[in-house]
């Protein structure tokens, strides 16, 4: 559609003389002479948002147009200045813009409009960006004009005067219609990826003081890529602006959605692109590209108390796959575009590593059997700082007096223990020769990048012959040794007394608890037990960050 429109712009009165607000890089900078003048542009002509029609456009709130004066001699009065849309006249058939400028003298002059204002500008010359990257709405600030040179008297804030103007198109627009049913993806795309056989975007010099004059192109390129959150479907419009053009070849193009992309689709095109015209084109989506596969991941279980910051994922070979940051979709996807060999991942194992304010833990997936070109989907639970059931250790007796033993789990150690199915047996042992305790300490919690509160749960039963009650004494400490069952606990939390068969879970908070600090058990006895072992469990011990 060829859209060139005459514009009568108006000065008006100046309500104030303060300097207006002007865009900071390549716009000329007022001094503090500076007054305030300001124009009318007719709603008519507007440009820079679609009209209701799909065909016009308007003007909308804080648009700017940059303007150049020269005087008598040629010489310019002030260049690539901004002036912005400011408000309607009452029946809203005029915009007015304001701009500060220098204190003109009386005389004749010649104004020169462009709209937007320019990347950067030199003398006549102004240069203006048409990205590659585009947002499919119809962007006004790429239908780039250059007005007509007009006469006129000097702008004062209280001038009155007409300049007659006539803005030129320099832009080419393409519409692109999605038919209903032609959506042969198959769903929303928010991604449009499409190469021209000759360059379409870029930068454009125009000259001006005359809007006919060719333009200059630089750092061009033949690919546009069109984005947008909201994504486009069937009936959808979707705008991109090209540089004028002779377009003669094959135009290809993809389109992605959320977790697919589509087959390259391509089709031949020979058309000038002139200014200030549209093209209209229906386009047909390409079907979704056959060979992808994918692992997608969420967070079935979150046993560490706090929320994550971000995973890392890490392959059989130690080979980083990605970070992913927490979202709240709970979706994170690892993808693969081609050609795949499912036989490469096979029953292998990822490690999965979870970061979070005050903790760093790990967890492994097991992949099973993949299937090539076929979509994936695992649940992932995020670990408790420490989960230690015993189930792994071999039973074994302790009857030792004195002492201590390692066991055969990292870090932890005993005094005075037997261990039976899977239960951690602390000894409670009183007789004339002495008072035997039995104590437990946990492996270093090392998994803690910081002191934090947390919650330790664990179940104690106590199984003597003998008393009906037993302390149990639960705390913390720092040191890494093996640590005998008389030493009293580095930080004690609680002594609970346990009734004779009590099976009971329990569960302590601690306030400040130290990266790196062990957890600690101990039986305290007295007096009025038989002179034989009896024995209190430990089992199913699991450590959160506590809210």
């Amino acid at each position: 559609m060829y859209i060139f429109r005459k514009i009568v712009a108006l000065c008006c009165a100046a309500i104030t003389v303060t300097a207006c607000s002007v865009e900071q890089e390549n716009i000329t900078t007022p001094d503090q002479q500076s007054v305030e003048v300001s124009f009318a542009l007719p709603e008519n002509v507007t440009r820079t948002s679609i009209a209701p029609d799909g065909t016009g456009t308007r003007w909308s709130i804080g648009d700017k147009i940059a303007v150049w004066a020269k005087d008598a001699e040629g010489n310019f009065t002030f260049s690539n200045t901004a002036f912005m849309l400011r408000n309607y006249s009452t029946e809203y058939t005029l915009a007015y813009f304001t701009g500060a400028i220098d204190a003109m003298d009386e005389g004749d002059y010649t104004y020169l409009i462009s709209y937007p204002t320019p990347t950067s500008a030199e003398g006549d010359k102004a240069t203006f960006t048409v990205p590659t990257l585009q947002s499919g709405e119809y962007d006004g600030k790429y239908d780039i004009m250059i007005g007509e040179p007009t006469a006129n008297g000097a702008l004062t804030p209280a001038s009155l005067i007409n300049l007659n103007t006539l803005m030129k198109h320099q832009m080419h627009a393409i519409k692109i219609t999605v038919p209903e049913g032609r959506n042969i993806f198959g769903r929303r795309f928010t991604r449009l990826e499409i190469t021209f056989p000759t360059p379409v975007v870029g930068d454009i010099t125009l000259d001006i003081t005359n809007p006919d004059a060719e333009p200059e192109y630089s750092n061009t390129s033949n690919i546009v890529v069109v984005e947008n959150e909201k994504g486009f479907d069937e009936g959808d419009d979707i705008w991109i602006f090209v540089l004028p053009g002779t377009v003669d070849g094959d135009v290809s193009y993809k389109v992605y959605g959320s977790r697919r992309n589509s087959e390259v689709a391509s089709y031949p095109l020979t058309r000038t692109m002139q200014r200030g015209h549209i093209t209209p084109i229906k386009m047909a989506t390409p079907v979704v590209y056959p060979l992808y596969t994918a692992v997608h991941l969420s967070i079935s279980q979150n046993n560490l108390g706090e929320d994550f910051n971000y995973f890392d994922i890490y392959d059989s070979n130690s080979n980083h796959m990605g970070r992913f940051q927490r979202n709240a979709e709970n979706k994170y996807t690892i993808d693969y575009e081609g050609e795949f060999d499912a036989n490469t991942y096979d029953d292998s194992s990822w490690r999965i590593v979870f970061d979070s304010e005050h903790a760093i833990v790990e967890t492994s997936l097991k992949l099973g059997d993949l299937t090539s070109y076929k979509e994936h989907s695992y649940g992932l639970t995020i670990p408790y700082l420490l989960n230690e059931n015993f189930n792994s250790l071999s039973n074994y007796t302790d009857e030792a007096t004195t002492g201590t033993k390692t066991l055969d789990i990292a870090g932890w150690t005993a005094s005075r223990t037997n261990c039976k199915d899977g239960v951690i047996q602390l000894a409670v042992f009183y007789a004339l020769i002495g008072r035997y305790q039995g104590r437990l300490d946990s492996a270093p919690i090392s998994a803690l990048k910081k002191s934090a509160k947390i919650s330790v749960t664990f179940d104690a039963n106590n199984n003597i012959s003998r008393k009906v009650e037993v302390p149990l004494q639960f705390g913390w400490g720092t040191d890494p040794s093996a640590i005998q069952a008389g030493t009293a606990i580095e930080n004690l939390v609680t002594t609970e007394n346990l009734a004779k068969g009590a099976n009971r879970t329990l569960t302590y908070t601690i306030d400040n608890f130290a990266a790196g600090g062990r957890l600690a058990w101990q039986t305290n006895v007295t007096s009025g037990y038989w002179a034989t072992y009896n024995y209190l469990g430990i089992d199913n011990i699991k450590v959160q960050i506590a809210k």
